[in-house]
């Protein structure tokens, strides 16, 4: 019986040493880097949204802000699945992405979304819902202008008067030669 209780605690005392060889491997000291999320700020376009639902000019320009952490050869821009392009100016501290409405997106309400990533790995996604205006349409030089047509005094009926000729007043009679 004594055998078979001393072979019983060395299986036991064998299966928890080596059950417990990860408390005992090398481990790094020091802390991973944590990656900052690049923050977005100062959008310049109206969004359209509860009280405020104003329209943007059709192939508008637009500007934003990102911190400096940010990534500026990755950044990306798109609105309704068309790449809207990007141009960024950096400094020490941020960079100024700037940017035009593409002209696929006139007459659409448009989510722009940014991809911004960090020089670290990870990305921040932002995106700002827009209506993008119609295009003016211009006035074509070949329709003639409306000339309002005159009614008549007594039945108010419209009077059939060709072009050039002049009308005299209800109240005065015209001769004819």
């Amino acid at each position: 019986m004594m055998k078979l209780h001393t072979t019983a605690e060395v299986l036991l005392l064998t299966a928890l040493t080596l059950s417990s060889t990860g408390a005992f491997a090398y481990g790094n000291d020091k802390e991973k880097e944590i990656c900052r999320h690049p923050k977005v700020q100062e959008f310049t376009l109206p969004e359209y949204q509860g009280e405020n639902k104003k329209e943007v000019a059709a192939e508008s320009e637009f500007s934003f802000i990102v911190s400096g952490w940010a990534d500026p050869k990755k950044i990306k821009m798109d609105g309704k699945g068309v790449p809207v392009p990007i141009t960024v100016e950096s400094n020490d501290n941020y960079h100024k992405v700037k940017g035009k409405l593409p002209p696929e997106l006139t007459g659409k309400f448009v989510r722009l979304n940014a991809r911004v990533p960090a020089v670290l790995g990870c990305y921040t996604t932002i995106g700002w819902l827009i209506k993008v205006a119609d295009k003016a349409k211009t006035p074509d030089a070949a329709t003639p202008e409306a000339t309002p047509v005159p009614q008549s005094v007594e039945t108010g009926a419209k009077a059939a008067i060709p072009s050039g000729e002049a009308v005299a007043p209800a109240d005065k009679a015209v001769t004819a030669p």
